[in-house]
């Protein structure tokens, strides 16, 4: 298996949730010891404090705390400091936010992933969101992330291609980000970085083995700035295929239509009785035979990995319609996130 490195971005989180994700870390079962990285981006709080004081006893992992000076305002910033001193040793870097818990398998399901085709440059797992309980918009994302993100990244793998990795929780392979660059561009740094790397004739995967759960806004604000960025980064990745080539601009159009498409009429389940009424029958066609080919792809998914507990099939149900009402809700910020970008907004994503 290759050597790991982990890096760990974290501002002002808050002593518990940064002290789970620490934990799960160092619980992590791999053949040698994972290099772990722990970026403090200029916290104001005692964040850096709770971190040494966890440092202070013997870990099974080698941890290694950074501190950054001043906050760089973005996740990429961040990394991309740890890149620059240049202590990073590892063939695989993996990326896990500061308020995500891994699985102790997770990291070595990812390096295993990557081991099976040379041309991966990045690979993410399957995230949950472990708080879907505290109310109805963390169910909605719940459901959004078990059920959509789930069943298409397992579709996009078959092909090599998924092109939204989870931030949250990547492998990226070192050469490649040495030789594509860092992530610091970018505002959603993930979905940019991804593209480059797939623009540059690299494949792209995920591992559904490796299980992580992070935690997911809890209020209509928070939703609607987290939907902003993630749009946003949709523009800034198509910008990124264009930069590399022109044939690769070319190639990821097509994609970058449909989702701009998607956030102009959402939900696309609204417009069948217009499609009807105009007798456009073929793009309902391609619609329900999408639908049936997710759902089989989601049964096919809970049978392989029913370590995921998802094995209840009215979760079909419940998935179709939380997606169907979460696409209305963040249909606003979606737009905002595609002006954001073309009117060139200041590229900061703070909450905390």
């Amino acid at each position: 298996m290759p050597k790991v490195t982990v890096f760990v971005p974290f501002f002002n989180e808050e002593k518990d949730a940064l002290q789970r994700t620490l934990d799960s870390i160092d619980a992590q079962i791999y053949p040698s010891k994972l290099q772990v990285l722990l970026i403090d981006d200029g916290s104001t709080n005692n964040s850096r404090k709770h971190v040494s004081e966890w440092l202070s006893v013997k870990r099974n992992h080698e941890f290694t705390l950074l501190k950054k000076p001043v906050n760089g305002g973005r996740k990429g910033v961040a990394l991309d400091y740890a890149l620059e001193l240049n202590v990073a040793v590892g063939d695989i870097y993996v990326v896990v936010d500061s308020d995500t818990c891994v699985d102790t398998e997770g990291i070595c399901e990812l390096a295993a992933k990557m081991e099976t085709d040379p041309r991966y440059a990045a690979v993410c797992g399957f995230i949950a969101p472990d708080n879907h309980h505290d109310n109805l918009l963390t169910k909605l994302q719940h459901y959004e992330h078990i059920g959509y993100y789930g069943a298409i990244r397992y579709a996009q793998d078959k092909l090599g291609l998924v092109p939204v990795l989870a931030g949250a929780f990547v492998a990226h392979r070192a050469t490649v980000v040495k030789e594509i660059g860092g992530w610091s561009e970018w505002l959603v740094e993930d979905i940019a970085w991804c593209w480059r790397a797939i623009s540059h004739n690299y494949r792209t995967g995920y591992a559904p083995r490796a299980i992580a759960s992070t935690q997911c806004p809890t209020t209509h604000k928070g939703l609607f700035n987290q939907r902003r960025r993630w749009a946003r980064g949709r523009v800034e990745a198509y910008l990124a295929a264009w930069k590399v080539s022109f044939l690769s601009g070319i190639s990821s159009t097509p994609w970058f239509v449909i989702t701009t498409l998607q956030y102009l009429f959402p939900p696309g389940i609204f417009l069948i009785p217009v499609l009807v009424m105009l007798g456009m029958y073929i793009p309902i066609g391609f619609g329900l035979a999408t639908y049936i080919i997710y759902f089989n792809l989601f049964q096919k998914f809970q049978l392989m990995y029913p370590s995921h507990n998802r094995s209840d099939k009215r979760n079909i149900i419940k998935i179709t319609a939380s997606t169907i009402l979460l696409e209305s809700i963040v249909w606003l910020p979606n737009l905002l996130g595609y002006l954001d970008e073309l009117v060139g907004k200041k590229k900061s994503w703070l909450t905390r």
